[in-house]
C-alpha cells in the first residue's frame, strides 16, 4: 500500500558530513520511491538559503514569486557541503567552534522562530514546496537523490536549534506531520512531532558509539543522549543497521525493550554487470593497491594498518577520507599514498580496481565500504570484531586488528588467493544482491517488526 512519508534526516536535509547516514537514508530513499511510496524531504532553511533565494531573485528572469528560483536556491543550498574540510578537530578548537556557531544561531530569525513553534507561541504550519526537479537543466550525481522527493517541507533552523535546545535545556523544535502516514527520523534527533492519529514513527539507530566510545567529546556523548531519549519517548518502532546494534542497545538500554524493532541492513547497488573482474592499478602503475576509507576517529585504527604496511613493500595502500594527523605523519611508508576526500563515483572507481578493500575497525555499527567492496567483487580484509563478521561472513579475510603482524599476513594472502576470493563473492552473488541490495530495503523498513527478545545475541568473534 502506497503511503505517505516525512522523512526527517540531517544527513539530507541541511549541508552535513554524516556519510554513513547519509549512505543509509539515500538508498532507503531510492528503494521507498520504487516501491511507489510518497516521500517529503524536512530541510532547515537558513540565512544563508534566504540570500541564495534573494541572489536568484535578482537577476528577474522569472516572476518575482517563482517556485524555480526557490527550488534552484535550496538545491544550491544543499549542495554547500565542503567534504574536504576537517570534520573532527581538537577538543577545545572543536568546542569554541560549536560555541561560536550556536551564540550566531540564538540572535537569528531561525533560531527564535524555532524556539516560539517549541514554546506553543507561533502556530504549527507546514511549508511545502514542490521537487518539480524537471525545471532544472543539470543535476549532479551527488544531488540525484533529492529528485526521489515529491515535496520539500522547509523548517527554518530547525537542525541547528535542535542541539542548542538540547545544551541549553530548551523545549525541543516542533514540525507539524499531521499530513503523513509514517514519519521516518534517519538518526536519533531531538524533535516533538505532531502527527495524526494512527501515524507511525520509526527511528533509525545506527550505533551507540556517542555513549560507548570514550575518546568522543563529553558534549557530544551528552547531545547525543538527550537526542536518543526524545526519539525513543516518540518512536513506535526502532530500526537498527544491524544485529550487533540492537543487541547492543538492549543491554546498554534495556528500559526500551518494549519498542517493536527490526534490522535494516544498510544498501548499496549489486545491478551492475556480473563480469569477470581483473584489478587495475589503483596505486603505482604496475603494483598491486589495497584500499581503506577512514576518517578522523581512533576507533578506526588507522595508524595500525599504516605501520603495518611498512611489512607489505610489495604492494601500495591509498587512504581514503580525512585522516587528520596522521595524514600529516612524518616519514610515512613510500607505499602509503593520502587521496583525502574523494567523491562518490571516485571511490566506486577506486574500489573496483583494488586488489582489496581494508577494514582496520575497532569498533563500528555496520561497515558500508564491506558491502561496496563485495559489490564490486572486490575481496574484503577486516578486523575479527563481531559486527563485521555478521556483514562478511565467510567472505572476507580477517585479522587481529592489534597486530601489524597480522594485518599484513592478511594482505599476503589476499594477494596471494585473489581469484579464490573473487570467485566466492561470485557464487554468492544473488544472496547478497538479496540482503544489501537496495531493491528490498523498502520491505525489510516497512515490514512487520520483530520481538528482539526472541533473538539470540550474536557470538564474538576471536583472534584464530
Amino acid at each position: 500500500m502506497k503511503q505517505n512519508i516525512l522523512v526527517v534526516s540531517e544527513a539530507l536535509g541541511e549541508p552535513n558530513h554524516k556519510r554513513g547516514i547519509f549512505h543509509f537514508t539515500r538508498e532507503l530513499m531510492r528503494s521507498l520511491a520504487a516501491e511507489g511510496h510518497e516521500l517529503t524531504l524536512l530541510v532547515e532553511t537558513s540565512r544563508r538559503y534566504r540570500k541564495l533565494q534573494r541572489r536568484e531573485q535578482r537577476t528577474k528572469l522569472f516572476p518575482a514569486q517563482s517556485r524555480n528560483i526557490e527550488l534552484l536556491a535550496l538545491y544550491r543550498f544543499l549542495d554547500e557541503i565542503n567534504m574536504t574540510e576537517p570534520v573532527v578537530r581538537g577538543g577545545l578548537r572543536r568546542t569554541l567552534d560549536w560555541i561560536r556557531h550556536k551564540a550566531t544561531m540564538t540572535v537569528s530569525w531561525d533560531y527564535i522562530a524555532c524556539f516560539l513553534r517549541a514554546v506553543g507561541l507561533r502556530a504549527l504550519r507546514a511549508r511545502l514546496i514542490e521537487n518539480r526537479s524537471a525545471a532544472l537543466e543539470y543535476v549532479p550525481p551527488d544531488l540525484r537523490h533529492l529528485e526521489l522527493f515529491c515535496e520539500f517541507q522547509l523548517e527554518p533552523g530547525f537542525y541547528s536549534y535542535q542541539d542548542s535546545s538540547a545544551f541549553f535545556l530548551l523545549p525541543p523544535p516542533r514540525i507539524d506531520a499531521r499530513d503523513y502516514d509514517v514519519i521516518v527520523v534517519d538518526t536519533p534527533t531531538r524533535v516533538a512531532i505532531t502527527r495524526k492519529p494512527g501515524a507511525k514513527v520509526i527511528c533509525v539507530v545506527h550505533d551507540l558509539l556517542p555513549l560507548t566510545d570514550l575518546k568522543l567529546s563529553d558534549v557530544a556523548t551528552r547531545l547525543f543522549l538527550s537526542r536518543l531519549l526524545t526519539s525513543l519517548r516518540q518512536a513506535d518502532e526502532l530500526a537498527f543497521v544491524s544485529n550487533y546494534s540492537m543487541m547492543r542497545f538492549r543491554e546498554l538500554l534495556p528500559q526500551f525493550a518494549h519498542l517493536p524493532a527490526r534490522v535494516v541492513y544498510p544498501r548499496t547497488r549489486f545491478d551492475a554487470p556480473d563480469v569477470l573482474h581483473l584489478p587495475a592499478p589503483s596505486g603505482r602503475p604496475g603494483r598491486p593497491s589495497f584500499v581503506v576509507i577512514v576518517s578522523n576517529e581512533p576507533r578506526k585504527n588507522v595508524a595500525t594498518l599504516i605501520r603495518a604496511f611498512r611489512g607489505v613493500p610489495q604492494a601500495d595502500l591509498v587512504v581514503i577520507g580525512y585522516a587528520g594527523e596522521i595524514g600529516r605523519m612524518r616519514n610515512p611508508p613510500p607505499n602509503v599514498r593520502f587521496a583525502g576526500y574523494v567523491d562518490e563515483h571516485e571511490k566506486a572507481t577506486l574500489i573496483a580496481e583494488a586488489h582489496g578493500l581494508i577494514m582496520p575497525s575497532l569498533a563500528e555499527g555496520f561497515g558500508v565500504p564491506i558491502i561496496e567492496a563485495l559489490a564490486a567483487n572486490t575481496p574484503v580484509l577486516c578486523s575479527d570484531i563481531a559486527v563485521f563478521r555478521e556483514v562478511a561472513g565467510e567472505l572476507a579475510d580477517y585479522f587481529d586488528p592489534f597486530s601489524t603482524d597480522s594485518i599484513a599476513a592478511s594482505v599476503t594472502r589476499a594477494l596471494t588467493r585473489q581469484e579464490e576470493w573473487r570467485g566466492r563473492i561470485r557464487a554468492q552473488r544473488r544472496e547478497l544482491a538479496q540482503r544489501f541490495g537496495y531493491e528490498t530495503q523498502a520491505r525489510d523498513f516497512l515490514g512487520q517488526p520483530v520481538l528482539t527478545e526472541s533473538l539470540a545475541p550474536p557470538q564474538l568473534a576471536s583472534y584464530g
